[in-house]
């Protein structure tokens, strides 16, 4: 736990010192590119641990914040809609408490201000699927499968 500990602190520190904005701005100028944002937001979909709360909660935050900086480029976010991902970027918010639901919220509200992007309200399929992600079985499972092959794998188990 105690190397836990100071690695949680080194990111809490890190977060504090530098703005999401100067994180941004400086993966620019060292010419960071996403070519898929899959991971980053499945991270986000995994169902609760019991075995570690707090450290998936600290988790999230941080992919959510991680995640800010990473959208804040216009091409990530070319990359976020072509891979059909902004749905559950959305979503996100409803299926989140706290201070991840917080930062959610902004992560929402910078993409829904960004003029290369077109919110629409996510698809009911999207929704379930985001719904089920989060609380079944991941976000990787869930892009998978179809509806019907999702629901007769929670039905089997």
């Amino acid at each position: 736990t105690s190397l836990m500990s100071t690695i949680m602190d080194e990111m809490e520190n890190t977060l504090q010192e530098k703005s999401l904005k100067e994180i941004a701005q400086c993966e620019e100028e060292l010419g960071y590119h996403w070519c898929t944002l899959q991971p980053n937001i499945s991270l986000l979909y995994r169902p609760s641990s019991k075995l570690y709360p707090k450290l998936q909660q600290y988790c999230q935050e941080l992919t959510v914040a991680s995640s800010h900086i990473i959208l804040s480029n216009q091409s990530h976010r070319k990359v976020l809609i072509k891979e059909g991902l902004l749905d559950y970027i959305i979503c996100l918010p409803w299926l989140t408490s706290g201070p991840v639901q917080d930062r959610a919220k902004e992560l929402v509200t910078m993409i829904e201000q960004a003029p290369d992007v077109c919110i629409q309200p996510p698809s009911l399929v999207n929704i379930t699927k985001a719904t089920v992600a989060k609380y079944y079985c991941g976000l990787d499972k869930v892009l998978q499968l179809s509806v019907p092959e999702m629901v007769w794998d929670m039905l089997r188990n």
